[in-house]
């Protein structure tokens, strides 16, 4: 092998030893470099996903420019900053015919190149060019050398290698299709290729008896799905046809079961509707004849009632005679006016109640004015005098509007009185409120700021942590320092102003947060401080100034305090004041712009913020406030609600001489309450004498006339009603009789039908027997006439009708037919004529379909499972002879697990194995007992069939996966299990147990573990390259990196061993203290070591190293 600028390598050439080839090194010394040019030319692939597999670092990704470069891991590279050229290959020797071949690839590098732009794929033959790939000049060879190499050596009369190699290839493809054909020996690419990169790093993510199936026992190549597809499309047009034809006779049949049932159920109704008609014509004589009976019997009780009437007539004008005569004699007596005048008496009394009443109420209600203490107070003795006077019943109209005017102008200064308390308890509510949520602000160490600044200050340090993606903080200027000295605490409060609720952020966010604030126009009694600007301004505090009194941990707020508070001197009277330009006093007297003011209280008071902690006399005084302003508070509503009662109370609304005569009602209730008892004795008196009889007559006369009058109501009504009756009778019968002439109309007298009738009506009423034909009929018909049995059977027709004309849309049917008579006859037409030859049809093209199946494809799985075996057989054999430690290996073929087991017996059933005499002697073909093995198998032959169907659908997706599943079928794989297992055996050597190694995956050592994965790989390999071609000479090349990574010293030789039983060529990368273990079992070995980011490569005599070990 040659390599020129790869990796950390300048020019190096390697050979290689028929078997066992070991590279030892420590881990990043160059092994896998070598091993990753390897597959480089082997696989022809530029791709990163196959480089230094080994490693598993995800970090540690290379690529083929890399390697070209020769890049490190510390970012350096030895060609980074050139351009140059690069060769990799390798020389191959035909050990049958000891002739040589080199293969490899040819790069051009620029040093600005992104990705390779400039290769070449290249064969020759004969050994590779001294001093290989290398100029005079000591350089690299290009494209150009390379391609004039090729071209001499085409030319030259050396022996050359099998086929045509020395080429330059166009493409991938070509080099790929020359190497494994011409000069590996017509090895599978893909199989070759995947074994390798399995190899590479030893992973079998799928299993052990996965990687058997996949790379052991190779899919057979053979055309029976095409064959077999074209006769099963044919088979399926004429079983086509077949369903077609018998789908036409069924849904005609139907079409004229469902008639015939029709013409049924029409008959049945007609005969149902006569014997409905016969029935009713003859009820509806009964009926006339019954109507004819009543009418006679009504007349007779219409004479017997007129009869009556005239009795009651005149017994009625005697009693009313006497009746007359006895209220004429009371009326006569004098009882009835002293009733009037009690009567009279009653309704004035109940009136003076009333009104006593109602004056006691309105005395009450003028007593109040003396009784509420709070009211009292409002309220002139003389007012109260009068008040008395009125009580105790001295009422006249002058002093009722006199006190009506007095109590409404107290009433007016009372309200008056009432909307002053209630103005000084709210501002003492809106106060009290304050102060308590400063007291609770307080306690919870919170400054009490309007939350406009908080929701400002809020938005605006939000907007600045996103637009710097870090946490800013925006403050009150306030809380950005203290007051030292308490004496100016309130001078320093008043002065601060609205400037100590300003927001303000560190220098470097200044001039972001004032770009943001600009659109928060919501915001317009909230300031910003530019803390940037003042920084820049480098104010200066003036000595005495009451920057003196303050203190802060931050220099950018240091800063803004010199420049708001460095010009105002601390002064204690008015002489200093006018001594300064800006000054103040410490009880908040200013000086400024020569203008003297007192400070705002609530800004030292109320709105006092300085400062990172409450102060505690404030919040003292704060709690003291509240607990004054809750005592006026509770004193203010207890007098609010005093005054307001006195708006219920009484003030003499309304007309004087009214509540004048309110206060004489009582004294005239007592007259007229004398009056009314006299009144009553003396009638009570009168009704105990002859009144009392009269009196008593008249009631007895009165509810006779009341009897004689509901008797003679009674009668009449009995009479009217007979009348009615009658009336009634004559006009039904009347109507009976056009019905019955309606009924008798077009009805023709069956006497076999109207016998039937006479029989059913012995037995049961006419109505019963109606009842019953009546459920028939709508049974039949359904109760509108449009339903039942006769509807359901339409409809079951027409669908039938509708279901075969959609079924086949090009007949002569429209499905609205009057008769079936079209439908009948052509369903006798296809019975006779077409299905019989159709079926004939069928059956032959069966016959050729089985034989083509069992030939094509039963046939040839047979022959492939069989096949599969003895290649089993032959490496068991081979397993068996190796003792891998303590273990021996073999491999399993069983029916598969799935739903293609159920094949198997049918696939290895005895009748496959008989022989043709005319084919050769050819296992698998068909000779006799064709029929024995289609009774057996019949359900497993027509699902197989199934599968092989071509797909009707012209989509060229379904149609490529059909393929895919029919490719599957065709596979005799998918037909078996493949698992390998380690035997156990006795003293005897008798299996006792099988243990397979997917079962054991994770519960094995790690050497265990890795032992049959190797055996499974090595095996492998075997058979690629046995199965590969006849040529004498053969591909036996496997790489592997990392191996034998968790095998002891003896597990991993015997491993070797059977390598080379295997006649397999092994490159094998083991770390430097693997190699005193396994140089007694390999055959070459090159030591690797890297310096100053370069691979040195030395070759490692075997027997000089094992004298070595021995001494």
């Amino acid at each position: 092998m040659c390599l020129n600028n790869w990796g950390g390598i300048n020019h190096k050439v390697l050979q290689f030893n028929e078997y066992v080839n070991l590279f030892s090194g420590k881990s990043g010394s160059g092994k896998s470099t070598v091993m990753d040019a390897i597959q480089v030319i082997l696989y022809g692939s530029f791709s990163p996903t196959f480089l230094n597999k080994a490693a598993d670092d995800a970090k540690n990704r290379r690529s083929v420019l890399s390697y070209l470069r020769g890049e490190q891991k510390d970012g350096s590279a030895n060609r980074g900053d050139c351009d140059f050229c690069s060769v990799i290959a390798l020389e191959i020797e035909d050990t049958g015919s000891h002739t040589f071949t080199c293969i490899g690839i040819a790069f051009e590098v620029r040093k600005n190149d992104s990705e390779i732009k400039r290769f070449v794929y290249f064969s020759h033959s004969g050994r590779m060019p001294e001093p290989s790939y290398v100029t005079a000049d000591g350089f690299c060879y290009s494209n150009n050398d390379i391609k004039k190499l090729v071209n001499t050596r085409s030319q030259s009369a050396d022996r050359r290698a099998r086929g045509d190699v020395n080429r330059i290839y166009a493409s991938k493809e070509a080099y790929l299709g020359t190497l494994y054909d011409v000069i590996l020996g017509y090895i599978d690419p893909n199989r070759f290729i995947t074994m390798e990169k399995s190899a590479i790093a030893l992973r079998m993510t799928n299993g052990t008896g996965q990687f058997i199936r996949d790379y052991m026992f190779p899919k057979s190549d053979s055309g029976t799905i095409e064959t077999i597809s074209e006769q099963l499309d044919a088979y399926r047009q004429i079983r086509e046809k077949i369903e077609d034809m018998r789908k036409r006779i069924e849904l005609l049949k139907e079409i004229k079961e469902s008639g015939q049932e029709l013409v049924n159920i029409q008959s049945d109704i007609v005969m149902a509707e006569t014997m409905i008609r016969c029935i009713d014509i003859e009820d509806m004589r009964a009926k006339i004849q019954a109507a004819e009976d009543d009418k006679k019997r009504i007349e007779e009780e219409q004479d017997r009632l007129s009869e009556k009437a005239e009795d009651i007539a005149g017994q009625q004008a005697d009693v009313q005679q006497e009746y007359i005569q006895v209220c004429a004699d009371l009326k006569s007596s004098d009882l009835g006016s002293k009733k009037d005048q009690l009567r009279e008496l009653e309704k004035r009394s109940l009136m003076l109640t009333d009104n006593s009443r109602q004056w006691i109420k309105i005395t009450n209600g003028l007593k109040a004015w003396d009784e509420d203490e709070v009211i009292t107070d409002y309220v002139s003795n003389a007012v109260l005098n009068l008040i008395e006077e009125i009580v105790d019943g001295d009422v006249t109209e002058a002093k009722c509007q006199e006190l009506h005017l007095k109590l409404e102008s107290i009433k007016k200064d009372i309200e008056d009185e009432l909307e002053d308390n209630t103005s000084q308890k709210n501002e003492i509510t809106k106060e009290l409120k304050e102060k308590k949520r400063l007291v609770d602000d307080m306690k919870n160490n919170r400054k009490s700021y309007s939350e406009s600044l908080r929701s400002a200050r809020a938005a605006l340090q939000r907007d600045l942590s996103d637009r710097f993606g870090e946490p800013v903080k925006v403050q009150v200027f306030a809380d950005m320092f203290d007051v030292q000295d308490e004496e100016w605490k309130n001078a320093i409060e008043g002065r601060m102003g609205r400037l100590k609720f300003s927001l303000i952020t560190e220098p470097r966010y200044a001039h972001t947060a004032a770009v943001i604030f600009r659109d928060m126009k919501q915001f317009e009694d909230v300031d910003l401080i530019n803390s940037k600007a003042i920084m820049d301004s480098e104010p200066k505090a003036m000595d005495g100034s009451l920057y003196e009194a303050v203190d802060t941990k931050e220099k950018y707020v240091d800063v803004c305090l010199k420049r708001y508070l460095g010009h105002i001197i601390k002064c204690r009277s008015v002489d200093e004041l006018e001594q300064v330009r800006d000054g103040v006093t410490p009880d908040c007297y200013s000086y400024s712009n020569f203008i003297f003011r007192h400070l705002k209280k609530r800004d030292y008071t109320t709105n006092a913020c300085i400062g990172g902690r409450v102060s505690k006399a404030r919040l003292a005084e704060y709690e003291a406030d509240v607990e004054r302003l809750e005592k006026d508070q509770i004193q203010l509503m207890g007098i609010i609600s005093s005054l307001k009662a006195q708006r219920d109370f009484e003030c003499l609304k309304g007309e004087p001489e009214y509540f004048v005569g309110l206060s004489e009602a009582s004294d005239e209730l007592k007259a007229v309450n004398s009056q009314k008892n006299e009144l009553e004795e003396i009638i009570r008196t009168m009704e105990n004498g002859q009144y009392k009889e009269l009196k008593e007559k008249k009631r007895l006369l009165e509810k006779n006339i009341d009897a004689l009058k509901s008797a003679f109501s009674l009668n009449q009504q009995q009479i009217n009603e007979k009348i009615s009756q009658h009336e009634k009778i004559i006009g039904a019968n009347e109507q009976r009789r056009a019905q019955l002439d309606d009924m008798l109309q077009g009805y023709v007298a069956r006497e076999e039908l109207e016998k039937q009738v006479q029989d059913m009506l012995q037995h049961s009423s006419g109505a019963s027997v109606k009842s019953k034909q009546r459920e028939k009929l709508i049974e039949l018909q359904g109760a509108d006439g449009n339903g039942g049995r006769q509807q359901s059977c339409v409809e079951t027709l027409q669908t039938a009708r509708y279901r075969y004309i959609k079924e086949f849309p090009s007949g002569q049917f429209s499905g609205a037919e009057k008769s079936n008579k079209a439908y009948e006859e052509l369903l006798e037409k296809y019975e006779k004529d077409y299905e019989p030859a159709y079926e004939s049809e069928f059956e032959e093209q069966c016959k050729v379909i089985y034989k083509s199946l069992r030939e094509n494809v039963i046939g040839t799985i047979h022959g492939d499972i069989k096949a599969a075996k003895r290649h089993a057989y032959e490496i068991n054999r081979l397993l068996r002879e190796t003792n891998f430690s303590d273990s021996t290996y073999q491999i399993k073929i069983e029916p598969a697990k799935n739903e293609n087991g159920q094949f198997y017996d049918m696939l290895m059933a005895e009748e496959l194995d008989s022989k043709n005499p005319d084919n050769g002697g050819i296992a698998g073909q068909i000779s006799f007992g064709e029929d024995d093995f289609y009774k057996k198998y019949e359900q497993k032959i027509k699902l197989l069939t199934d599968k092989f169907m071509p797909p009707r659908d012209e989509d060229e997706h379904l149609r490529m996966q059909k393929r895919k599943e029919m490719e599957q079928y065709a596979d005799y794989r998918n037909y078996l299990s493949f698992s390998m297992y380690e035997q156990v055996t006795d003293e005897n050597g008798r299996v006792i147990r099988e243990n397979f190694v997917d079962d054991m995956a994770g519960r094995d050592s790690g050497g265990e573990g890795q032992n049959p994965k190797y055996v499974a790989l090595l095996a492998g390999f075997a058979m690629l390259y046995m199965q590969q071609s006849n040529r004498d000479s053969k591909i036996k090349l496997v790489l592997l990196d990392e191996a034998f990574s968790k095998m002891d010293q003896e597990r991993s030789a015997v491993c070797l061993k059977y390598a080379r039983k295997m006649d397999l060529q092994l490159i094998v990368c083991v770390p430097d203290e693997r190699l005193q273990s396994l140089i007694r079992n390999v055959d070459c070995v090159y030591g690797f070591r890297r310096h100053n980011n370069q691979i040195s490569m030395m070759h490692i005599d075997k027997g000089d190293y094992l004298k070595l070990m021995e001494g």
